[in-house]
C-alpha cells in the first residue's frame, strides 16, 4: 500500500472482532475498552501487518520496517509476535489473527473494518485492493466524459463481481449512470432508472451509507423533481457524514437551481475544501458563482479546474458562457469546439455554440448544428433543451416553447435549471413558459446565470 493509502486508514483507524487499533494514539484497546499492553515493537509489528492484511509480509520486511536501520536477529521477531498473540489472545482461539506462512513471513488474516462501521453515516470497508480499485474507479467520474463514465461502469462491475456487497460500489454505478445523461446525453428514463436500482441495491446493504442517500437525494432532484424530498434525504446524508464531498455538491446544485443562492455557496464551498482537486466541484462551484452574480471569482474556479484537467469539456463549456456574457463569441466558439470534440459532440455543448454562432452574427452555422441535432432526436433520443437553445436564440420563441414542452414530457434533466438559466430570459412573460415553471414547482424570475 501507498504512504497515502497509510495516512488514509491510520486516520480512521482498524477495528476487528472488537479490538480498535489507534495508530495515531499508538494505542490497541480490547473489546471491553481496557487497555491493552503492548511493547512498541508489538504495536509497530501488529500496525504494519493490519495494513498490508492482503499479502504475507516477508519477514525481513518487517524486521526492516519494525526496526529500521537496526541489525537485529530472526529471533527477535519471533518473540515479538509471540507476544502479540499472547496479548490478541491467539493461543485461545481456533483461527487466530495471524498465521505463520513458513518459509515466508507472516499475515494478518481477521476481517479488519473502520471503526463505526453499522454506525449511521459509516460504512464497510474493504480489502485493501478493492479500496483501491474502488477509488481509482471514482477518481474517473471527477473529471467525467463518455469515455471515462463508461470506463468507470466497468471498473465498478468489476468490484461488485468480487465483492456484490461492496455497497458504495453500488453507489458509484448510481453516480455514473445519472451523470451519462448530461454528460453523454443518454436517455433519461433509461438511465435514472438504473441509477435508482443502483442506489436500491446499496440501501439494502447499507440502509445509512451517507453515499447512498446522497445518491437518492440527486435522483430525486433531476429526475423525480422532488425538490422537498430531494432536500430531507441531502441534509440526511450530510448528517451522517459531513465529510462527503458529493453530498454537499448535490445539495449546492439544488439550492442553486431552486434560486437559493448563498445557500448554494455555502454548500459548494463546502464540498470543494472537502475535495480542492476535484475538477467537477471547481466547475460546477463556477457555475453556481455565475449564476449568482459573481463572475469574477466564477472565473477563478473555472481557472482552476481548467489547471486541474486542462482537457476538461465542462469547465471549458463554463468558460464559453462567461465569454458570452461579456459579448465575445470569438472565444466562447473557440472553447465550445474544443469542448464538443473532448465530449464526443455533447448536445448542451452543441447547443451553446449554436447561440454563439447567432451572437457572432453566423446563423446559418447556427442552423447547420441544429439540423444535426435534429437528426440526433429522429434517430434516438437528444435532449429537447439543447435543440431550444439553439431555436430561441434564432428568435423562434414558439419552437422553442414547443422544445421545453418536449423535454419537460422527456423528463429531461436541464427543465431542472428552468427558474435560473438566464437564457430563457426573453421567454419568461409566455404565459406557457410560466406554466411550465410551475408545474416543475420552480420560480420563474429571471435568472442571472449562464452556465
Amino acid at each position: 500500500m501507498s504512504e497515502s493509502w497509510y495516512q488514509l486508514d491510520d486516520q480512521l483507524g482498524y477495528q476487528f472482532d472488537g479490538f480498535r487499533l489507534r495508530p495515531g494514539k499508538r494505542q490497541l484497546r480490547a473489546p471491553d475498552g481496557s487497555a491493552v499492553a503492548l511493547t512498541a515493537k508489538a504495536f509497530d509489528t501488529l500496525l504494519c501487518l493490519v495494513r498490508e492484511r492482503d499479502r504475507v509480509v516477508p519477514k525481513d520486511e518487517l524486521l526492516a520496517r519494525v526496526w529500521p536501520g537496526r541489525v537485529v536477529e530472526e529471533n527477535n521477531l519471533a518473540q515479538t509476535i509471540s507476544a502479540l498473540r499472547r496479548a490478541l489472545g491467539d493461543d485461545l482461539r481456533a483461527e487466530p489473527y495471524i498465521v505463520t506462512v513458513r518459509g515466508c513471513g507472516y499475515q494478518f488474516v481477521a476481517e479488519v473494518s473502520h471503526p463505526g462501521e453499522g454506525v449511521p453515516g459509516t460504512h464497510r470497508v474493504g480489502r485493501p485492493e478493492v479500496e483501491r480499485e474502488y477509488l481509482a474507479a471514482f477518481d474517473l467520474i471527477h473529471a467525467p466524459s463518455p469515455e471515462r463514465l463508461h470506463r468507470a461502469i466497468a471498473a465498478f462491475r468489476q468490484i461488485l463481481d468480487r465483492d456484490p456487497g461492496f455497497a458504495r460500489a453500488w453507489c458509484g454505478l448510481a453516480f455514473v449512470w445519472r451523470a451519462l445523461t448530461i454528460v453523454a446525453d443518454m436517455d433519461p428514463m433509461q438511465a435514472f432508472a438504473l441509477s435508482k436500482a443502483a442506489v436500491a441495491h446499496a440501501l439494502a446493504l447499507e440502509p445509512e451509507l451517507a453515499e447512498a442517500h446522497a445518491a437518492r437525494g440527486f435522483n430525486l432532484f433531476w429526475h423525480d423533481w422532488d425538490w422537498v424530498a430531494a432536500e430531507a434525504a441531502l441534509q440526511h446524508a450530510i448528517a451522517l457524514n459531513p465529510g462527503l464531498a458529493d453530498a454537499h455538491l448535490a445539495y449546492a446544485h439544488l439550492l442553486n437551481n431552486l434560486g437559493r443562492f448563498d445557500a448554494a455557496l455555502v454548500q459548494a464551498r463546502q464540498a470543494r475544501e472537502l475535495d480542492p482537486l476535484s475538477p467537477l466541484i471547481n466547475s460546477l462551484e463556477a457555475g453556481f458563482l455565475g449564476a449568482a452574480g459573481r463572475v469574477e471569482e466564477a472565473g477563478t474556479r473555472i481557472a482552476r479546474a481548467l489547471e486541474l484537467a486542462p482537457d476538461f469539456w465542462i469547465a471549458l463549456l463554463a468558460r464559453a458562457g462567461m465569454a458570452l456574457g461579456r459579448d465575445d463569441p470569438a472565444a466562447a466558439i473557440a472553447d465550445l469546439q474544443l469542448a464538443a470534440s473532448l465530449s464526443q459532440g455533447n448536445s448542451q455543448v452543441l447547443g451553446m455554440l449554436g447561440i454563439a454562432h447567432v451572437a457572432a452574427g453566423s446563423p446559418e452555422r447556427a442552423h447547420d448544428v441544429l439540423r444535426g441535432l435534429e437528426a440526433r432526436a429522429l434517430a434516438g433520443y437528444a435532449p429537447a433543451t439543447s435543440l431550444a437553445l439553439i431555436r430561441n436564440a434564432l428568435g423562434d420563441r414558439s419552437g422553442a416553447l414547443d422544445l421545453l414542452e418536449r423535454g419537460y414530457a422527456q423528463r429531461d434533466i436541464r427543465m431542472t435549471f428552468l427558474g435560473i438559466d438566464a437564457r430563457w430570459n426573453n421567454l419568461r412573460d409566455a404565459p406557457r413558459f410560466q406554466q411550465l415553471a410551475q408545474r416543475l414547482g420552480l420560480r420563474h424570475a429571471p435568472g442571472d446565470g449562464r452556465l
